[in-house]
């Protein structure tokens, strides 16, 4: 009975990997739901906000704080993994800095790895080995990198116990796990507060500004916040935020957190969805609006009504790196 049991489970695996695969093989930096039009990170100063809580202000991208404050004068290491590389912007970023001399990057989806590999290819990167594959299930070496990275990816992993002692055992002693991530609730399943206060910021932002930029409902203003529901969530993405809310809990266990940098997002990014492209550098009555939402955000953040959604984590695998068996 318990064999047909991991059968059906891992056939069930199989399906879910399959959709989530063309899911993001169609969605991915690049594509629309990324552009600067409707997507809350692609707007400059939010990014620059992002990244100065991130990098606690030492840094305009959170790799680079990475390698700086933590790889040092190891710099370059010798083999670096990224798990969940999409269409490679990581990788090309560390390889900017000289980062490292060996580098593999894996992705689900077969579309994203491709384009990788042509704008590595492009670049004349030679020092980076894209394959198609899956963390769960997959085989890491042992004691082989000097970091391992997850870029927005770490939430996508629905067994966060084997994968995180599949990677602190793949670390060198020396090594360290880098992630910067949504660590909010699962599946966007917010508290009624959160909500409340999601409804009551959007309410802040002058009409004008809320006339959706989306591609299937460009010009229609917005009558209030695009909330996710965590049911449609699931039928759209299978590993969209799947344990999101579990991930530093999970982390704890199999690594020492030695940094942990909270980078808010628990309002904006649902507030500016469909809408970013308003919020221009030419439009100063634009961006008082963007400096109010940060306020808001900031303010709620601050007195404890609010948890941060996204989170850099520097971490270490513990000495003794505990089986989930």
């Amino acid at each position: 009975m318990r064999g047909w049991r991991r059968v059906i489970a891992e056939t069930l695996r199989r399906v879910s990997a399959a959709r989530v695969a063309r899911r993001w093989s169609r969605q991915h930096a690049g594509t629309e739901v990324y552009s600067g039009e409707v997507y809350w990170l692609a707007v400059p100063e939010v990014q620059q906000r992002f990244m100065a809580k991130a990098t606690s202000g030492h840094a305009n991208h959170w790799a680079t704080y990475c390698v700086t404050e933590f790889l040092g004068d190891r710099v370059p290491v010798d083999r670096m993994l990224s798990i969940g590389c999409g269409t490679g912007a990581l990788e090309r970023h560390l390889a900017s800095l000289g980062a490292f001399r060996a580098c593999d990057a894996f992705d689900i989806a077969p579309t994203a790895v491709a384009l990788a590999r042509e704008a590595a290819e492009g670049a004349g990167l030679t020092g980076i080995r894209y394959e198609v594959g899956d963390v769960q299930g997959a085989s890491l070496p042992g004691r082989a990198y000097d970091a391992v990275w997850f870029n927005d990816s770490l939430h996508h992993v629905r067994d966060l116990e084997g994968v995180c002692e599949a990677v602190a055992r793949s670390l060198r002693p020396s090594g360290f796990l880098f992630f910067c991530e949504y660590v909010g609730p699962s599946r966007f399943a917010f508290t009624p507060r959160q909500k409340e206060l999601l409804d009551a910021a959007f309410r802040l932002i002058p009409h004008r500004y809320r006339r959706s930029l989306a591609a299937g409902g460009a010009g229609r203003i917005k009558p209030s916040v695009t909330i996710p529901r965590p049911t449609l969530v699931a039928l759209a993405d299978p590993s969209e935020a799947v344990r999101s809310a579990e991930i530093l809990p999970v982390v704890s266990r199999y690594f020492e957190i030695v940094r942990r940098n909270d980078a808010g997002g628990s309002l904006l990014q649902y507030l500016l969805h469909e809408i970013a492209g308003h919020f221009r550098p030419e439009d100063p009555k634009a961006l008082a609006v963007l400096r109010l939402l940060f306020a808001v955000e900031d303010t709620l953040l601050e007195v404890g009504d609010l948890q941060s959604d996204f989170a850099l984590v520097v971490a270490r695998p513990r000495p003794a790196v505990p089986s989930r068996r």
